[in-house]
């Protein structure tokens, strides 16, 4: 192997987004990269740490409560969880972490049985991880496994005595996940009652291994953010819609005596912060944005100015933390250039960098050329075409104003899409606000300019 494809091989698979960054602590049993690749401050300042703001509220409020924690995937958002519950362990609270994308299939429609069967199976097993079965006691699966043949006559599936079965039906059979949520919608309160009664138990339960009847008990469920659909559009519709049902009108229904809890929620419920916010612990949805790489949120009608000091750099400092010898391969103004053609998200940052890295050994030249840089950044851009002239008119409008220009909740199913699909970026300076991705602005330009004129 050239010693070029070996460094391009090593530089490209230093840029892997899909573990976390890890934060020492290892009893979460989290599969993350080392510490010493984590960028302090990436998403703003320590005045807006929305991280170390939801650990001053748990650790300051007196009683349990449920917390909403949103971000795009990709911009790092499971490494700050990891972050939290590094803080709050040294608050002294025993801190337990699910991917609910082990538990849930997030490719349907969700409701709240579904969900909270998912939840506390999760937090069973987590808490049998930890303390094994002495504390764990008879796991949750196999609890509710055992009500739902003998209370609800879900008699399609015999459960395994560990509740194995009740788990991989969940997270991969989409069938019976739509006869388990007809069948125990006539069972809403019975389910939530015997949710609550095992939290409790599970709560008392660990404080007892600690040797702490104080200790906080906090559980938090990440890649809730995930949630979408596939398939036509009703279906896509339908499940933007569940999500905003189930934490909207079934908020009391996720909280627990005892246990906080933090779920994460897909960013375009960010769109509904005001009134979904009052329902949960804190008053806020806590919301990590994309980095920052614009100065402030610009007034109407203004592309904002990018910020060259701060989240550029920061994506740089990214990049050289995970192979220091970048300059090989790219200049800094290409660097920037990428992470500004990114918009500060993350993910998309690493593909156009990966995309140019490929490039290296076939063409024997470092560093690469501009006109590489510029086929990287058409490559991402080509995934988000083509744009349907009506969804161009929604983002000319947050072009404009920098909101999300939802005119109402019917219309929020088609906000989650746009911003699914990357064509809308949050931002935070001081105030929460929307752009679209820098990438689409060139077509943007093009559908305004074909408008008839007035």
């Amino acid at each position: 192997m050239s010693d070029l494809r070996s460094r391009a091989k090593t530089f490209y698979n230093a840029l892997d987004l899909e573990k976390p960054v890890g934060h020492g602590l290892d009893k979460l049993n989290v599969p993350a990269l080392p510490q010493s690749l984590y960028i302090e401050q990436l998403h703003g300042n320590g005045l807006h740490d929305p991280v170390q703001q939801l650990a001053d509220q748990i650790d300051f409020a007196e009683s349990a409560g449920s917390y909403l924690f949103t971000g795009n995937r990709g911009t790092g958002k499971t490494t700050e969880l990891l972050r939290l519950a590094k803080i709050l362990d040294s608050y002294r609270c025993e801190v337990f972490y699910a991917d609910l994308s082990e538990y849930l299939n997030l490719t349907q429609r969700i409701e709240v049985s579904d969900f909270l069967i998912a939840v506390l199976g999760a937090l069973s097993e987590k808490v049998r991880e930890r303390f094994g079965d002495e504390v764990a006691g008879r796991g949750y699966f196999e609890r509710i496994g055992d009500f739902l043949q003998a209370e609800v006559n879900l008699t399609e599936m015999k459960f395994g005595a560990a509740g194995v079965d009740l788990k991989a039906a969940l997270s991969q059979n989409p069938t019976f996940k739509e006869t388990l949520q007809q069948k125990t919608r006539g069972h809403i309160e019975v389910l939530v009652k015997q949710a609550r009664e095992f939290a409790l138990e599970v709560v008392n339960k660990v404080r007892d291994a600690c040797h702490d009847p104080d200790r906080k008990v906090v559980l938090i469920i990440d890649s809730v953010e995930r949630l979408r659909g596939v398939g036509d559009a009703k279906d896509v519709h339908e499940v933007f819609k569940s999500a905003e049902t189930l934490f909207s009108a079934h908020a009391e229904k996720l909280r627990f005596t005892g246990l906080n809890i933090v779920y994460t929620v897909p960013p375009y419920l960010q769109a509904l912060a005001g009134s979904l916010g009052s329902y949960y612990a804190g008053g806020r949805v806590y919301s990590l944005p994309s980095v920052h790489i614009y100065e402030a949120c610009p007034a109407d009608g203004a592309v904002p100015k990018v910020d060259e000091q701060d989240g550029p750099q920061k994506m740089l400092a990214v990049v050289a933390a995970r192979y220091p010898a970048w300059r090989d391969f790219f200049s800094e103004v290409q660097l920037r250039d990428l992470a500004q053609s990114a918009g500060g998200d993350l993910r998309d940052f690493f593909r156009m960098l990966r995309l140019a890295i490929t490039r290296a050994p076939g063409l024997n030249q470092l560093p690469l050329s501009d006109a590489v840089i510029a086929d990287a950044k058409a490559a991402v851009r080509n995934d988000m075409l083509p744009i349907a002239a009506d969804d161009l008119d929604w983002l000319e409008k947050v072009a404009l104003t920098h909101k999300a220009a939802l005119e109402s909740l019917d219309k929020l199913p088609d906000f989650a899409r746009l911003q699914q699909s990357k064509y809308l970026l949050h931002y935070r300076n001081g105030e929460d606000w929307w752009d679209i991705h820098p990438l689409l602005r060139d077509e943007l330009r093009a559908h305004v300019s074909k408008r008839p004129s007035a």
